[in-house]
């Protein structure tokens, strides 16, 4: 007998209780859809992280919690921190207390579309020589196409990794000028994608929605303008030394332990 498929989705949420629920919703509907217009045996475990609210998100999780309880091939934890670390420590305690062999990431203030979770299963299923798989992002605010796979490459909402890969990579990076400057997700990618072989799907599977003062906000004028008229000048961004230090000590963690495998 196959056993069934099992992902993992972990959401790290802080002061989100007007959005939460519309995050995990959209999960649920996604492994329903796996199920029941794809015919797979998709189990789903859904780790929602407080990562230290201040509003009344701890009572949407406990709403979520009763309201999933008996939801056939669905699993809901409610994890409880007492100090906001940001969301890539919130990922890594999530995937720690989940168990299912694939992970995937959602934001507590976006949505998976219905197909999300069927086609990144079923596609790391088929190719196994793929560590993890990613897709295509929606984005509510006008983007222009040339920036598509360059935003698609640099985040996790739309990105499905293989637990064991995920734990080789060491996580994601809980010093908190990673946190402080918006910089856990393409730390993340920039790691896997120099330790194991990804696979792009064609398909759009992720809505990203913009909030007054999130990432997306702040980067309207810039998503607008084509990437190649963009002036790069205007950038702000300069990487603290603690980020650029960790990064340097992760690829070279990855490229010793590259260097092992294949002299072994």
């Amino acid at each position: 007998m196959t056993p069934p498929l099992r992902i993992a989705v972990i959401v790290p949420a802080h002061d989100a209780a007007d959005t939460l629920a519309r995050a995990v919703d959209s999960i649920v509907a996604s492994a329903a859809y796996a199920r029941e217009a794809m015919g797979l045996d998709l189990h789903a475990e859904i780790a929602v992280v407080d990562d230290a609210s201040r509003d009344g998100t701890s009572r949407v999780m406990a709403a979520l919690a009763h309201r999933l309880a008996d939801v056939p091939g669905l699993g809901f934890r409610a994890i409880a921190r007492e100090t906001n670390q940001g969301a890539g420590p919130a990922r890594n305690l999530g995937a720690r207390q989940t168990t299912a062999p694939l992970l995937a990431f959602l934001d507590a203030d976006d949505e998976f579309l219905p197909p999300h979770l069927g086609l990144c299963a079923s596609a790391l299923t088929a190719d196994r020589d793929a560590g993890y798989v990613w897709t295509r992002r929606r984005l509510d605010v006008p983007v222009h196409p040339s920036w598509g796979p360059s935003l698609d490459r640099r985040t996790v909402m739309n990105l499905c990794v293989r637990r064991i890969w995920h734990e080789i990579a060491k996580g994601f990076p809980e010093h908190p000028d990673f946190a402080r400057m918006g910089t856990e997700d393409s730390f993340y990618r920039i790691v896997l994608e120099a330790l194991v072989n990804g696979r792009a799907l064609p398909e759009e599977t992720v809505l990203i929605h913009h909030s007054p003062g999130n990432s997306l906000d702040r980067q309207r004028i810039k998503l607008a303008t084509p990437i190649d008229a963009w002036d790069g000048s205007r950038e702000s961004f300069v990487p603290s030394p603690a980020i650029v230090a960790e990064l340097n000590h992760r690829l070279a963690y990855v490229e010793r332990l590259k260097a092992e495998m294949a002299g072994g």
